[in-house]
């Protein structure tokens, strides 16, 4: 049994309690929207001087017969010949709709497999005053979205690999909509790819599925030491899986899944006591209780298992003394 663990900010929420004891009195987790993750650079896919220009030259071509203009993007001069790093909005206009697409679609759960990482537990957990979550995913109950075992996340120099098709990017664009909004298009009508070449609208769109997936589960390098894994719910399709509140979209947690909370060295006595007290309730499952301490020589934190009562003392008597 693998655990996968959730950093948790001893943040104050709009329920008027902290959010590590609001997930645990609701034993739900958020499930995010991706465009509202932290980095800016996730949901951004990767945009070069041949999109550029094939985005710009369609529009002006478009333009041109539709209203007579040359130039309808830049006055006197064409947009394909600007270099794309000199122009970063064009190519954030042209992405917006992809970005919107995967916030309309997509949810997100973001677990890590380390619970001992120094960096972790400054960033996420207001620097050691929250607690560490430790969950076994496996357990029935636990709804995993798109794949069981959840997507790894990759750590990448380069955005490369979230590319979307060079068509994508064509005006006026190649996919077209019923009333209800579901696609239309042929499967094998010919679109145009990179390299001159022409794909069927079925590549074409198995192409933007997988520039989805991989917007959605893959990072820059420099985030490497979360170790993440992330389950990945699409809507409607998994909608069921999720609870639905205040436009919200959460997990829940069974109980059997919760099977460690380990409490930063900074963990307010108040917050101890609520979680200890939901514990003794059996309204949170059988987790194993921890303390979180530094270790003595190695750059990591380090849990230590102990009773509901210890853990009481300990925040209460042992660390205020030491």
């Amino acid at each position: 049994m693998a655990l996968l663990y959730k950093y948790l900010s001893p943040e104050p929420t709009k329920d008027g309690i902290t959010l590590p004891l609001l997930v645990l009195k609701t034993m739900r987790l958020s499930a995010t929207n991706p465009c509202a993750f932290n980095d800016p650079f996730e949901v951004r896919p990767w945009f070069n001087q041949i999109r550029h220009n094939h985005a710009a030259r369609t529009q002006e071509s478009f333009h041109k017969q539709v209203m007579g203009i040359d130039h309808s993007l830049v006055m006197g001069r064409s947009m394909a010949e600007i270099p794309t790093e000199n122009a970063s909005g064009f190519g954030e206009h042209l992405n917006k709709r992809f970005r919107d697409e995967i916030g309309r679609r997509f949810r997100v759960l973001c677990l890590s497999e380390n619970p001992k990482s120094v960096l972790m537990w400054g960033h996420y957990t207001q620097a050691h005053a929250g607690i560490v979550l430790g969950i076994d995913t496996d357990v029935s109950g636990f709804n995993q979205g798109m794949k069981s075992n959840g997507f790894e996340v990759l750590y990448s120099e380069d955005r490369s690999k979230t590319k979307l098709p060079l068509a994508f990017y064509q005006s006026p664009s190649v996919e077209m909509f019923d009333l209800r909004g579901n696609l239309v298009n042929h499967p094998d009508q010919e679109v145009e790819s990179d390299g001159g070449l022409v794909i069927p609208f079925s590549e074409y769109r198995r192409q933007v599925e997988q520039a989805e997936i991989n917007a959605l589960s893959i990072k820059a390098k420099d985030w490497h030491y979360e170790q993440e894994v992330r389950y990945i719910y699409k809507l409607p399709e998994h909608s069921s899986q999720l609870v639905f509140e205040n436009k919200r979209h959460f997990v829940s947690i069974p109980p059997q899944a919760l099977r460690e909370i380990i409490f930063g060295f900074r963990a307010d006595p108040n917050l101890v006591r609520s979680v200890v007290g939901l514990f003794r309730e059996g309204k949170i499952g059988n987790p194993r209780l921890m303390y979180a301490e530094c270790h003595p020589n190695l750059y990591e934190v380090k849990p230590q298992e102990t009773g509901a009562q210890y853990l009481l003392d300990y925040f209460q008597t042992v660390l205020p003394s030491m």
